[in-house]
């Protein structure tokens, strides 16, 4: 509400307003809302003070009211429907013409960057536990079972229990990520044009390199709790001393 422009601001107080149209003209709603457009700390307290009901139904009108212009702008054929090239270029034209009206981005900030790289890093730790104690824990049953029936090598079962591992690990990625968004960690609140700088992708790129290799060293404690030995072939295979 801080940012409306002098249109935005007219539309809101008008629909704030909806309920209320017998206190004031619409000329001097009019003239309030530059006066508000002018001063947004002064709208912010109105649409503070408003009613709770009246808010909701006020900044809900204004939000569908917002969407079906930009809508109306991105379906370029007009046949109501949104296809994904209109929506790519209608995301290009606004993040371009952003762009032109801010020539200079204020840059993520480090606190941004750092609660970036942790709400990166969790599922992807996520991902490469799950992944890695799957893999030795199937690879395991498989060199030890039907490893031997088949004759395959311990590199096989591994490749095996890593197949396993990655078809399971799909299955439960959803389950990954709504876990890692239940924990409530800091949103890092970065705008479009910082989410495109290079220093974040480059905070994701790390974070996620982190993660799985985190995760991956984590997904290695179930090799603590399986039984060395050698697989029945292999002692059977090795000749008797007399």
């Amino acid at each position: 509400l801080l940012s409306l422009t002098h249109t935005r601001a007219q539309r809101a107080f008008g629909l704030a307003c909806r309920f209320r149209r017998n206190l004031c003209s619409s000329t001097e709603r009019a003239a309030l809302a530059a006066r508000l457009a002018s001063q947004p700390e002064e709208l912010d307290a109105l649409i503070r003070a408003l009613p709770s009901d009246t808010r909701r139904n006020a900044c809900l009108s204004w939000a569908v009211g917002e969407l079906e212009d930009e809508f109306a702008r991105a379906d370029t054929n007009a046949d109501g429907v949104l296809t994904w090239g209109e929506f790519r270029k209608w995301s290009t034209n606004v993040l371009s013409a952003s762009a032109e009206r801010e020539t200079v981005a204020a840059p993520a900030t480090p606190d941004q960057l750092r609660i970036l790289f942790r709400t990166t890093m969790l599922p992807y730790i996520g991902f490469g536990c799950t992944d890695n104690a799957l893999m030795v824990i199937m690879g395991d049953a498989i060199d030890g079972s039907i490893g031997v029936m088949l004759g395959l090598s311990t590199l096989a079962a591994a490749a095996l229990g890593n197949a396993f591992s990655n078809g399971t690990g799909m299955l439960l990625h959803g389950f990954i990520e709504r876990f890692a968004t239940s924990l409530g960690l800091a949103d890092p609140r970065l705008t479009l044009q910082q989410r495109m700088s290079k220093d974040v992708k480059n905070v994701k790129a790390a974070a996620g390199f982190c993660g799985v290799v985190t995760g991956c060293i984590i997904g290695m404690a179930p090799l603590l709790f399986l039984k060395r030995g050698q697989r029945p072939d292999e002692a059977e295979a090795e000749p008797t001393e007399k």
